[in-house]
């Protein structure tokens, strides 16, 4: 598995709240749609604790490999949600493509915002 991770900024007109409506109600339901994605979780900083780096969020997005991960990024599904990310975030996050090595794993979850 590999693991999509960025960091996301609110566009300076939208509020917190405003910020995370659009995003988990308009727009993750569009990049949702990316063929071979495996998984996808936007996490909301509630505080930063330490370090350099700024941001309102991280998402994560999990795809069986690097080909899939860049099969998706060639498709029409990624396209329509890049053009959707200036509607409500800066364009300015910072991405990294990642192999988990998990240590403990995170308790289970089930979707709790899409169905697919």
């Amino acid at each position: 598995m590999i693991k999509a991770i960025g960091t996301a900024y609110k566009r300076d007109d939208f509020t917190t709240k405003d910020f995370f409506a659009y995003w988990l109600d308009v727009h993750a339901p569009i990049s949702a749609k990316a063929p071979g994605l495996r998984g996808y979780v936007v996490s909301e900083v509630i505080r930063k604790l330490q370090g350099e780096l700024e941001t309102e969020a991280f998402v994560e997005q999990w795809f069986d490999d690097e080909a899939a991960f860049e099969q998706a990024g060639a498709s029409p599904e990624v396209a329509a949600a890049w053009e959707d990310v200036p509607r409500y975030a800066k364009a300015t996050g910072t991405f990294w493509l990642v192999k988990e090595h998990v240590i403990i794993p995170p308790p289970g979850r089930s979707p709790t915002r899409l169905t697919r």
